[in-house]
């Protein structure tokens, strides 16, 4: 798997020469999309025939859908995944004695950068079944709830088709073309703004937004049926626009380093295995990481992004799976926990302060008593933003330490049903089962007149118990009842904001504040990695 590409234009190249390449999928879903290019591009079939050449207009652009075919797919129950092909066969083994259409399924591979094997990516997944449908799959997936987080899964067997008409405002060029076509930048300055790109889908930020980039854009027939557009960029321009996006530009540089260093690990630890069946190599959204273009970008993380230039982390000559989240509430947790397994050294939670063993709560945030006492209390650690003087950038994510959110008994009720399906009649009660080291709910049982429903892993109960998501699983419930003891509201008193593996974004930012280095910073968020340059030259 060579991350090199020679389709990207030598404009670019030039400026990155030995990045990886990556393809960002950032529009999905859409009847047509409007573009403007500012700067001279050439438009090409997506096997780089020209159809347009030495196009200098600054008219808005429309793509629009003609006729198309989606994707055909099968679906399959995805059971776990595992590194190791010998664990991955015993596995098939032990599960073809619950469900005889078991089977293993080899992805990623060798990271190949500039010729060099930087890192294994490979991973054996364990699916189960293969249907028409994904009604069909999921009658299969109780088989495998005990022990397991089981889901579905697709895999494409016949990729979509259809015809496009590209158009400028004012006819001068038109065409219709199959299958997709390809915004080649001529020059360096060229960039791209294409209009109305969804933004923080499924969240309750979500908006529309109009996003400018560099680097090639490609819009093509997706899976859907419908127009997708993808970026097709080197690592750290996307990473400039990564970033400011996901982390705020004013944070102190060396927060904005640790961030550009957990991107650039995360991108690379996972290259090859997600989005399988796309034409890209990652999503813009959260689902993978943020990239709004170069519409955000600023000079303070644009600095971190180059003086950090190649810059990875690695725990025992493996690519760190870099995760970070907003606020962790105090406590980081274990990323065996969030997902599934296998656990990592380096992703174990642990208070977010450097005070001694001895200065530690003496808390057991799996138990529900220390739980209920943690998240009501407001202890002195690094997100707690306890101390004087912030900026107010900072100042500001006070409110993602602790927060509430209180539902009406039959407004639950009715996001229980939209959210899992579930009718469950009358709520009765939501029962804690199972939290993690941080107090985060692994497992819950929401308890109705009609049925009792499980609910396992952090963003599952997130999402179930929300119109949106939760802020964190970390949460204790408070229900209020009637003279005769109905419940009439429910109140999520929670810490945090995000599934609370790795780095905590605000912590990183308050003990930049307090003078340390990126180095040291990502050392206690990420404990026993070392950090290293796999490609382009780093700046002192």
């Amino acid at each position: 798997m060579d991350v090199m590409e020679e389709s990207i234009p030598k404009t670019v190249l030039k400026q990155y020469p030995s990045y990886p390449i990556l393809r960002i999928g950032f529009m999905e879903g859409y009847e047509k999309i409007d573009f403007r290019v500012s700067g001279e591009f050439n438009i090409t079939t997506l096997d780089g025939d020209p159809i347009f050449t030495g196009v200098n207009s600054h008219l808005k652009w429309r793509s629009l859908m003609e006729a198309a075919h989606g994707a055909t797919f099968i679906y399959s129950v995805l059971v776990t995944a595992c590194r190791e092909e010998a664990k991955a066969i015993e596995l098939v083994e032990k599960l073809r004695r619950l469900y005889p259409q078991v089977r293993m399924q080899h992805l990623g591979g060798q990271l190949v950068i500039a010729g060099q094997m930087i890192n294994d990516n490979t991973k054996f997944r364990i699916l189960a079944g293969a249907f028409e449908t994904e009604a069909e799959a999921n009658k299969l997936m109780s088989k495998f709830t005990d022990g397991y987080t089981p889901r579905i899964v697709r895999d494409k067997v016949k990729e979509p088709s259809g015809k496009i008409e590209v158009y400028d405002a004012e006819y001068d060029y038109s065409s219709i073309i199959e299958d997709g076509f390809r915004i080649e930048p001529i020059s360096d300055e060229t960039t791209v703004t294409l209009y109305g790109v969804k933004v923080g889908s499924g969240f309750n930020w979500e908006s529309m937004a109009d996003r400018t980039y560099k680097g090639l854009i490609e819009i093509r027939v997706g899976n859907d049926a419908r127009l997708c557009a993808i970026s097709e960029i080197p690592i750290d321009l996307y990473l400039k626009g990564v970033v400011p996006a996901e982390m705020p530009a004013g944070y102190p540089l060396e927060a904005l380093k640790c961030q550009a260093v957990s991107a650039r690990s995360e991108v690379l630890s996972k290259m090859g295995t997600k989005h399988l069946n796309d034409h890209f190599d990652f999503c813009a959204n959260v689902h993978c990481q943020v990239y709004s273009g170069i519409t955000n970008e600023a000079a303070s993380t644009d600095k971190a992004v180059e003086t950090t230039r190649g810059e990875v982390m690695y725990f025992e000559n493996r690519i760190c799976d870099a995760v970070y989240s907003a606020v962790c509430g105090g406590h980081t947790e274990h990323k065996q926990n969030v997902w599934n397994p296998p656990e990592e050294p380096y992703l174990q939670g642990k208070y977010d302060t450097n005070a001694s063993e001895d200065d530690l709560p003496k808390l057991d945030l799996s138990r529900e008593r220390d739980a209920r006492k943690w998240i009501g209390d407001r202890p002195d650690v690094f997100c707690s933003l306890s101390q004087d003087n912030l900026p107010p950038i900072l100042a500001y994510s006070r409110k993602y330490f602790r927060w509430d959110v209180s539902y009406s008994r039959k407004k639950l009720e009715e996001i229980i049903k939209q959210r899992t399906g579930e009718d469950i009649g009358t709520l009765y009660d939501i029962i804690p089962l199972e939290r993690g080291v941080s107090g985060r709910l692994i497992e819950i049982e929401v308890l109705g007149s009609r049925k009792n429903i499980r609910i396992k892993k952090e963003l599952n109960i997130r999402r179930a118990l929300s119109t949106t998501y939760l802020r964190s699983a970390c949460f204790v419930i408070e229900i209020e009842v009637d003279h005769i003891g109905t419940p009439m509201g429910f109140t999520f008193r929670g810490a945090g904001w995000g599934h609370g593996v790795g780095m905590c974004q605000v912590g990183a930012a308050v003990m930049a504040l307090n003078g340390q280095k990126y180095k040291k910073i990502l050392n206690h968020y990420y404990q026993g990695i070392d950090v290293r340059a796999v490609f382009g030259k780093t700046k002192p």
